[in-house]
């Protein structure tokens, strides 16, 4: 099996068990789910699905030939993500910070992928324990195979990464009992701050925590109106949708008819946001190896520490409203 991937160009999927367990129902449904949520519905060139970012996430395990198990692992970590992926969190959040995390080993169990795996002699109950696998996806300030795939996926996709700097930063991280480490400070201090500005230019935008709060309120009102499930919530981005669409109640269609392409948000206080509340300001703090042994780089570069300190500060809480409304 080959795939053409826009961030590592041509895999090849030369594992018959990787490959069986790609061409899974469970799996080809990711290719239906916005790796977003809701800012593509805004920004059209938001187009990463989660069955992408799943490939890629697979690919940095096998890059770094881990165990067959942390591949199989890290090919389906976001198998149980809900339509519209983290919007759900918003709808749910009462029950559950991240709603899908509790239904991943459900979802995997009752599907085929437990016999897939278990006729090429491995055990599913060792894929399922996270713990066994840190480079998954670690604690922050850390880099995880997760993370990675993201900042390269979303980068490259919104314009700020090229692709000649994406390769060096796959050529420069190393790894080392289960610790992810760059051997050059200053590809280091690169990674750091174009990771802290992605953040605030693509994952804490205007548009995109103006964007989760629609969607996020159409989808409340409908579970309220018994139009829709939690279970519809496990079809795809399309069916979901489909029934929001078909709604009758006006609130609905008014909302869905503010996620249009460039229908974009802008910050606003608190007294003048429609939309205000917490966030989640994310940064690397990535380890450097020299020939004192391996550090952190904001205690290579000062600098970084007072900057992630600030960052974090700054965006724990955002206020935004809609051009036009």
């Amino acid at each position: 099996m080959k795939i053409t991937d826009r961030i590592y160009g041509e895999i090849v999927v030369d594992n018959q068990l990787i490959a069986d367990l790609i061409t899974t129902a469970p799996f080809q449904r990711l290719k239906n789910i916005s790796q977003d949520g809701a800012p593509h519905f805004i920004q059209p060139v938001r187009n990463v699905t989660r069955y992408e970012h799943s490939i890629g996430v697979w690919y940095l395990a096998k890059k770094y030939e881990r165990s067959i198990e942390e591949q199989i692992a890290c090919l389906l970590h976001d198998l149980s993500h809900t339509a519209f992926s983290h919007v759900i969190d918003f709808v749910v959040k009462d029950k559950n910070h991240e709603y899908a995390d509790g239904k991943l080993n459900d979802m995997i169990l009752q599907s085929d992928i437990p016999a897939i795996i278990k006729e090429h002699g491995y055990d599913i109950n060792k894929v399922l324990d996270k713990t066994k696998f840190p480079l998954l996806d670690n604690n922050l300030p850390d880099i995880s195979f997760d993370r990675w795939d993201y900042f390269l996926r979303d980068g490259y996709t919104m314009g700020f990464l090229p692709s000649e700097l994406i390769n060096l930063f796959l050529t420069n991280i190393e790894e080392e009992k289960d610790i992810l480490y760059f051997t050059d400070l200053r590809l280091a201090s690169t990674f750091a701050i174009l990771f802290a500005n992605f953040s605030r230019l693509i994952w804490l935008d205007p548009t995109s925590h103006g964007a989760f709060f629609l969607l996020a309120e159409a989808l409340k009102i409908a579970l309220e109106d018994k139009e829709i499930t939690e279970k519809d919530f496990f079809t795809d981005d399309n069916i979901l949708l489909q029934k929001l669409r078909r709604s009758q109640n006006k609130k609905v269609i008014d909302l869905l008819s503010r996620l249009e392409p460039g229908k974009e948000f802008e910050y606003a206080d608190e007294a003048n946001a429609e939309f205000f509340g917490p966030n989640k300001p994310r940064f690397v703090d990535p380890l450097v190896k020299t020939d004192q042994g391996i550090e952190r780089i904001s205690k290579l570069v000062p600098s970084l520490d007072y900057f992630f300190k600030e960052f974090a500060t700054k965006y724990k809480n955002l206020g935004v409203r809609q051009l036009g409304y």
